[in-house]
């Protein structure tokens, strides 16, 4: 009967470790109402160059395709603060939400459609990189 009992309360804490982490997806709107407060981790999980060309202001690169490059970004996050994370159209992003969130980010958020989407919505972008003095805000369309 102990045994059993036991079992029964481990399956209900892994349950709710299981349940506790989330993973979203929200169109433009919803997401850059949603990363405008305070204590949001943004990840852009494209390709360097394509962050060189456009990517949304506070942005981090963590290349996906890149799995050391990606790991070294996003080691330190905060797991409890919401993580929100795009790419070009979603699929790259959606793949990287699921993978924080199976390491046990609470709350990860995927840009639906991507940076295309965000474009498509008129929202704006920056070009070039920080790191090398070039970035700019591209007007809205």
């Amino acid at each position: 009967m102990k045994a059993v009992f036991l079992s029964i309360a481990l399956l209900l804490a892994v349950s709710v470790s299981v349940f506790a982490q989330s993973k979203s997806n929200v169109k433009a709107e919803e997401f850059d109402k949603a990363i405008k407060q305070k204590g949001i981790q943004l990840l852009d999980v494209r390709r360097p160059a394509e962050y060189e060309e456009a990517h949304i202001k506070g942005s981090t690169l963590a290349n996906w395709e890149d799995k050391a490059e990606f790991e070294k970004h996003t080691q330190h996050l905060d797991k409890d603060k919401p993580v929100y994370v795009y790419c070009r159209s979603g699929k790259r992003s959606s793949a990287a939400a699921d993978f924080l969130s199976g390491q046990g980010f609470k709350n990860v958020v995927n840009l639906e459609g991507g940076i295309l989407g965000w474009k498509h919505e008129g929202k704006a972008v920056e070009t070039g990189t920080k790191a090398q003095g070039t970035a700019s805000v591209s007007p809205k369309p």
